[in-house]
């Protein structure tokens, strides 16, 4: 007997794995002269356990596009992507940015850090189907069943994260806007890779609506939350119904936004698809529903000020998925970790040496100065980032580091001392870097439940909401006074800005409500070369991800994303 290689995957249409997996050959546990057919794997406890880990170890994936790319280290790689598309994510060097490509917005069409990302999630997207498709629920075992709601909650994560990153929304750049009206591209996400797709469907499958692919995502989500009904899972690695919860009341928002700006939109769903909601109100109304399934059901309470600077030590701030407010997010071990820098804390934790995010190779991460300088000094989120007035100096008492004095003497102003190494330690990668991966936490129900209710229930409960979360669990003096939607969204988004800097949520917030992104102004901390502004009432034009031309050589159907590179100058004073 030989343990083999669980699956094999035959490419039958596109080199970016738009036909995965329809005469695929498992392998399991079977003697070496034999090929395991689907039914053995499906009746096999060992093999179906080995095909979920496949998914939820898919996060930590290093180099799915096979260049070794030092941008291609699993699913927090694409987080720090998105946070370097928006506004407050700077790099205080660009000799070692890694994202440099999305930061300049420069090459974005046919530019292998375009391509990784498409590729990872049309494989990770493989990863789901090849399980979802050996598995009949009428006849499945319960531990089986499980595997399958996993698997679509999974399948369901990917295909909102690419079908927000692909589907195209004006620019204001009218060389952009009328090439996609031209393609008749508004409105289309991505295409839609079911697990029994044939070859020949593969080969002519076309971007489908926004309606058709909501429905999509939803019928996985109502699937997944029956079929994990009664799950308890052993981690937080895996998800269960709070994180489907969790993703409801994300496409929701997303939903109720869409509506709110485009009436036709809404139209075009109701006369497509029957998701029981006939106004922007309705979805906004279940946004705010699931957002409080989430608080109420998972028993997690928002970070406290010593959870978020680490405790006690300083050693465990944003590193660590037994934090109580996580409700989701990748483990991380040593065999995730490839090199000393190819790795997620190698870019994002400033207090280390083995990767580049340091005082050695100076890609450190740093809060853009127009968002620290709107931080009140009440608040103590502040001193997650270093003053300008405290550049060069010793951090005292008011700095939460485990930096020594010395070097905490060498890091610039703006300088995020937010993401721990693991265990506080800064020498060895091994150690160091194998930090885990926020994928959820509390405090975004709380936003998505605040803004949800001031748009389905009036701005005063928007209101009321946020004021509670602020006041309990950040600083008591905090007061919105918002009378309108339009403010009370401007005051909320930059609290989320401020909440969630580095963790790579607010891109979905910046391109849902189609916000501009200003990194030019007088005094600006954006280096030279990434000093773009967005045109006011549009999507920055990068936020719409370029499919790959090779796509379009292996899927006849597909059209793609205008070019979006260099179309903004950089600001100049």
């Amino acid at each position: 007997m030989k343990k083999k290689n669980i699956f094999k995957t035959v490419i039958v249409s596109s080199v970016f794995f738009l036909g995965l997996g329809m005469n695929s050959c498992i392998e399991q546990t079977f003697p070496e002269s034999s090929t395991a057919t689907a039914d053995q794997v499906a009746n096999s406890p060992a093999g179906m356990q080995a095909m979920m880990s496949a998914i939820v170890g898919y996060i930590n994936t290093y180099n799915s596009y096979s260049q070794g790319y030092n941008f291609d280290f699993g699913y927090s790689a694409f987080g720090i992507t998105r946070e370097t598309m928006c506004e407050d994510f700077f790099v205080y060097n660009s000799n070692y940015d890694y994202f440099s490509s999305f930061g300049k917005c420069l090459a974005l069409a046919e530019n292998s850090t375009v391509n990784s990302l498409y590729y990872y999630y049309y494989k990770f997207l493989n990863n789901t189907n090849n399980l979802i498709r050996l598995i009949d629920p009428e006849t499945a075992s319960e531990t089986n069943r499980q595997y399958l709601g996993v698997a679509k909650t999974f399948r369901a994560l990917i295909y909102m994260d690419i079908s927000r990153f692909f589907e195209y929304k004006k620019t204001g750049i009218a060389k952009l806007d009328n090439e996609a009206e031209a393609n008749k591209i508004y409105g289309l996400t991505v295409p839609i890779i079911y697990e029994n797709i044939t070859e020949s469907e593969a080969r002519d499958n076309p971007r489908v609506p926004f309606y058709t692919m909501y429905e999509y995502i939803l019928n996985d989500l109502d699937d997944a939350e029956e079929y994990l009904k009664d799950y308890t899972r052993p981690a937080k690695n895996m998800p269960d119904q709070t994180i489907i919860y969790g993703l409801k009341a994300r496409l929701w928002l997303e939903m109720g936004t869409r509506f709110e700006k485009y009436p036709n939109d809404l139209s075009a769903l109701t006369q497509n698809v029957d998701l029981g909601v006939n106004s922007a109100k309705d979805c906004y109304a279940k946004a705010a529903e699931y957002a409080r399934k989430v608080i109420s059901n998972s028993g997690a309470q928002p970070l406290s000020e010593s959870e978020w600077f680490g405790g006690k030590n300083y050693t465990a701030g944003f590193n660590t998925i037994q934090t109580g407010a996580w409700l989701w997010g990748s483990i991380m071990n040593q065999e995730n970790i490839h090199s000393t820098w190819l790795n997620y804390a190698g870019n994002i934790c400033t207090e280390q040496t083995f990767g580049v995010g340091n005082s050695t190779y100076w890609a450190i991460r740093t809060i853009s100065k127009a968002l620290y300088d709107q931080i009140p000094d009440t608040d103590w989120r502040k001193i997650t980032w270093i003053a300008p007035e405290d550049a060069g100096k010793e951090p005292g008492n008011k700095y939460r580091t485990i930096l020594s004095d010395v070097n905490f003497k060498k890091l610039p102003a703006y300088t995020n001392l937010k993401f721990k190494p693991k265990e506080g330690n800064m020498i060895d990668a091994n150690i160091g870097a194998t930090i885990d991966y926020l994928m959820m936490r509390v405090e975004e129900m709380y936003f998505i439940e605040a803004e949800a209710l001031a748009a389905s229930q009036g701005v005063a409960a928007g209101v009321n909401a946020l004021n509670s979360f602020m006041t309990t669990y950040r600083y008591p003096e905090y007061n919105c006074q918002a009378t309108t939607l339009d403010d009370f969204r401007k005051e909320l988004i930059l609290q989320k800005r401020i909440e969630f800097w580095g963790e790579g949520i607010i891109f979905w917030d910046y391109k849902r409500l189609e916000l501009p992104v200003k990194r030019g102004y007088p005094g600006t901390n954006a280096p030279v070369g990434y000093r773009m502004n967005s045109i006011e009432g549009y999507c920055a034009p990068w936020f719409n991800i370029f499919f790959s031309k090779f796509e379009s050589l292996k899927n006849t159907a597909i059209v793609l994303n205008p070019d979006p590179s260099a179309v903004i100058s950089d600001w100049t004073e």
